[in-house]
């Protein structure tokens, strides 16, 4: 079963693939940045935050072409709606990638040495789902039942990462440092794991598009 979309879909489908890619980039550009940080690079830290930036920004520009597309009719009145949800959600995955990146780097946040694992095995599931992510958005157009598929494996991964999330704080708050760097920290790890929430968002509004095709 795949999702009926009308005949201006091929245009929005390349543009859904484009911005997809540039997520995909802003994510792997912030998974390179986090692992230069945590071995004290902070100049390719700093560039690579930057590159992530860019590949936020042009996914940015390729969403407004798809919402332009929309407006102009290109889809069934039914899809409309749902697509935009899609890259939106899908959006807010480079959104959340730069923010953390944006706490980290400009506040030098000083991480101990005792969370960088549990610091890597966050970044790591992160970018587990954001390939994923890509697997049940092309599925969600070809082969929806399948999509679920994906959808629960990125549900099972986003507690794996509120598991390391709830490791990390109990460690952090156990060690001998001062409050105001547990504090830093914490809102550090809060940030970082905004990627895995905002797929698991995503992965629900997939769920409820097939639900609603199958009724």
């Amino acid at each position: 079963m795949a999702m009926v979309i009308g005949n201006g879909w091929r245009r929005v489908e390349e543009l859904v693939g484009q911005h997809l890619s540039q997520v995909e980039e802003a994510l792997s550009n912030f998974e390179k940045s986090i692992d230069a940080y945590l071995r004290g690079d902070w100049k390719q830290a700093e560039e690579l935050a930057y590159a992530t930036h860019r590949a936020e920004g042009r996914a940015d520009d390729v969403r407004r072409k798809v919402e332009t597309e929309i407006l102009r009719g290109a889809l069934l009145a039914g899809s409309r709606r749902d697509v935009l949800e899609i890259i939106e959600g899908t959006d807010k995955l480079a959104n959340a990638a730069e923010a953390a990146l944006d706490y980290l780097i400009p506040q030098r946040v000083e991480i101990p040495e005792e969370l960088k694992p549990l610091i890597r095995a966050i970044v790591g599931r992160s970018a587990d789902i954001m390939t994923e992510v890509k697997t049940a958005l092309h599925l969600l157009f070809s082969d929806m039942r399948r999509a679920l598929e994906s959808t629960q494996k990125i549900e099972a991964m986003e507690s794996e990462v509120d598991h390391f999330e709830r490791e990390a704080i109990q460690k952090l708050f156990r060690m001998d440092i001062d409050l105001a760097q547990k504090l830093h920290v914490r809102g550090f790890i809060e940030e970082l794991v905004e990627i895995s929430d905002r797929a698991e968002d995503l992965s629900d509004r997939i769920e409820i598009m097939v639900a609603q095709r199958r009724a």
